[in-house]
């Protein structure tokens, strides 16, 4: 049986930057249908856990790098943005730093940091 680059014929740059494109996200550990139900779940969690309430019910992509990780790999690194209240009356703003699947650090205003 023939591959997916056997029985389409493409240039050779576009063989790479594919094969490029689908390991990095098989080593992201994320595919693009479930790429925001990760986030949006930490940020629910997270607001949940400090007795605050996420709004608007979304999760913003606000940068998205591939960098190394602690072992030399390539990884991708998300940080996304959310919208949160303390008493309902001002609207802050979070954010969330994910490597692949893996939360490294929620931010929740000025003092209350979380890295894991």
């Amino acid at each position: 049986m023939k591959n997916f680059f056997e029985s389409v014929s493409l240039h050779p740059w576009r063989k790479y930057f594919y094969s490029f494109y689908w390991a990095l996200l098989h080593c992201s550990g994320t595919r693009p249908p479930k790429a925001k139900s990760k986030p949006f779940a930490i940020a629910k969690r997270e607001c949940a856990k400090q007795n605050l309430q996420l709004l608007d019910q979304t999760v913003v992509l606000d940068e998205a790098r591939v960098r190394r990780d602690d072992t030399g790999w390539p990884t991708l690194w998300r940080r996304y943005r959310f919208d949160y209240t303390e008493t309902g009356d001002a609207r802050n703003q979070g954010l969330l730093l994910l490597n692949g699947t893996r939360l490294v650090r929620i931010d929740l205003g000025s003092e209350q940091t979380i890295i894991h």
